[in-house]
């Protein structure tokens, strides 16, 4: 887990800023970026169905983390902008890399659950375990790509793009030997039905609704029995799959805050070209953003306000409009000192610090809406489908990055808010916009919350009676 987070916050957070190192203007490292955030956001739901119903977790961890060491090593040995297939490649590989974290969490669960020998041991122990220890590692090596890793480290004068890649490169295949050689100390519980897979059983037997009703007459008894199994599975199915539309309205509004994560990995860093840095670098503000993420969910669960995840939901979405402010006030200033400098590329007087509150309230935003999500859904949903939470926000996650690219095309073309270069580009009106988009999405999300989910007990109770019905 340490690798993997440590090539993530020196590599992977700052992508953007290492495409517009080798000559890429913004908007197409923006795409660049964007698109490796949103092929590893949609590879999380099929990377943990590989990992459940196919080929077991260890197998899927190990090809994920050996296309996670190619992806860097390409990166590291040629320019990105050399040959056109090499960054496609690399950006694939990377996915698949970036894609399989979660299943780490999975693992680490399954080891703590089984070495627990105390009389208290019961999943939700073991669960906040595993929550404990990822928090500290992330947080950890965070920190450690801050002060060495990270390209202009606090504590390396000759850090670079290609040592940081050498450093990641070593350490991740280091952990890598480590793990395969203790291959033997896991062992994974039984593969599942395939859970992922309801949405198209349920489809199928719409189409052919008939289908495990007809069978001959002179099968056995047994065989006949065994098109009642296969109902009792279907109708199981059908019950998940209301479950997750129930919740549609839900996701729908979360698009918006993946909308404002993929500007926030990408636009937000480049706010950092002219500002006076004073040796300060880059990767510290991920750091920033993951420690108020990790601050925040703490602190909400700590005060004496109802806790009910649609109202953390909502001060996470309030987080995001304070997001788009701060950082249309910190471009607009930004911009206006440009204009007195000589040099374009110079520093202006606008210290660094400007940049804290517009990561500080995107690091909160995550934080709240991500908890908040992850709870609603669990609450909600039944059966091996339940443990899928966090891959599913993560699908919608890509979804809204994809938005952001189409979003940044017609922008780009029919107002021309977007050129080669930051300072060339209006980033003072896209936050505007931003700003006004979020500020409407929660109140979408204010009415979705009252008028479309009640408490847990009623919609139990509404299932039940659906479920009564159906049988």
């Amino acid at each position: 887990m340490f690798s993997r987070f440590l090539t993530q916050s020196a590599i992977i957070s700052v992508l953007m800023l290492y495409f517009t190192h080798y000559g890429g203007g913004l908007i197409r490292s923006t795409y660049l970026s964007n698109i490796q955030d949103a092929l590893s956001s949609l590879l999380a739901i099929v990377m943990a169905h590989l990992a459940d119903s196919f080929v077991g977790r260890f197998r899927t961890v190990l090809f994920s983390t050996t296309a996670y060491i190619g992806g860097l090593m390409l990166l590291w040995m040629f320019n990105p902008y050399d040959v056109t297939w090499l960054v496609v490649v690399a950006l694939v590989l990377l996915a698949i890399g970036t894609s399989g974290e979660f299943l780490l969490q999975y693992m680490l669960f399954d080891l703590l659950d089984k070495n627990d020998k105390s009389s208290s041991r019961n999943e939700t122990r073991s669960i906040a375990r595993v929550g404990v220890w990822w928090k500290i590692t992330k947080i950890s090596a965070a920190i450690t790509s801050n002060i060495w890793v990270a390209p202009f480290a606090f504590l390396d004068e000759n850090s670079s793009w290609p040592k940081s890649f050498l450093i990641c490169i070593i350490t991740m295949t280091s952990s890598l030997i480590v793990f395969c050689m203790g291959h033997n100390l896991y062992h994974q519980r039984a593969l599942t039905k395939r859970p992922v897979e309801s949405f198209f059983r349920v489809l199928y037997a719409r189409i052919q609704p008939n289908s495990n009703t007809q069978y001959p007459s002179n099968t056995s008894r047994q065989e006949r029995s065994q098109p009642q199994h296969v109902g009792t599975n279907l109708q199981e199915d059908t019950v998940v799959v209301q479950s997750l539309l129930r919740i549609f309205p839900m996701w729908a509004t979360f698009f918006v805050v993946a909308l404002l994560s993929a500007t926030g990995s990408t636009f937000f860093l480049e706010q950092y070209s002219n500002l006076n840095t004073d040796k300060f670098p880059a990767n510290s503000y991920s750091l920033i953003q993951a420690l108020s993420g990790v601050g925040i969910v703490f602190l909400y669960h700590l005060t004496p306000i109802r806790n009910s995840e649609k109202v953390e939901i909502g001060f996470g979405m309030i987080c995001s409009v304070l997001s788009c402010v701060c950082a249309w006030q910190l471009e607009f200033h930004r911009l206006k000192d440009i204009k007195k400098l000589d040099d374009e590329d110079g520093h202006t007087s606008i210290s660094f610090l400007w940049l804290v509150p517009q990561f500080c309230m995107l690091g909160f935003m995550e934080g709240l809406t991500t908890d908040g999500l992850v709870t609603f859904f669990t609450s909600r949903i039944d059966g091996p489908m339940k443990r899928y939470g966090e891959e599913y926000i993560e699908v919608l996650l890509g979804l809204g990055k994809i938005v952001n690219i189409l979003l940044i095309l017609i922008l780009k073309s029919k107002l021309g808010w977007f050129k080669d270069t930051i300072n060339n580009s209006r980033l003072d009106k896209y936050y505007v916009l931003l700003a006004c988009i979020c500020s409407l999405n929660f109140l979408i999300y204010c009415c979705i919350a009252k008028c479309c989910y009640g408490d847990k007990k009623e919609e139990h109770i509404s299932d039940h009676h659906d479920s009564q019905q159906r049988a």
